[in-house]
């Protein structure tokens, strides 16, 4: 049986938080380049993440547009992460 979408969105979160490094430093990792730069899409992804940990607190329930949305933010910077090699390729 498929999860409700409340519980989708609260697996998402728990799944990203733990495949993701948000405790990694990236500040020595800077290119010059801002659109791709791994500290400002994990701070990105955080403050996201974050916002719907509060939301999901607080009794809202995401669509599944919401789930989509950032499950597909979450496997973007996955894959942008794994390419600079902040991540092995078998995770």
């Amino acid at each position: 049986m498929k999860p409700n979408v409340k519980t989708a969105m609260e697996n998402l979160i728990k799944e990203a938080r733990e495949k993701l490094p948000f405790n990694y430093s990236f500040d020595s990792d800077c290119e010059g380049r801002c659109e791709e730069c791994p500290f400002k899409l994990m701070e990105f992804l955080d403050m996201d993440l974050s916002d719907w940990e509060d939301k999901l607190k607080r009794g809202d329930t995401p669509n599944l547009g919401d789930v989509h949305r950032l499950g597909r933010d979450c496997k973007e910077i996955y894959g942008i992460l794994q390419n600079k090699g902040f991540l092995k390729h078998n995770q």
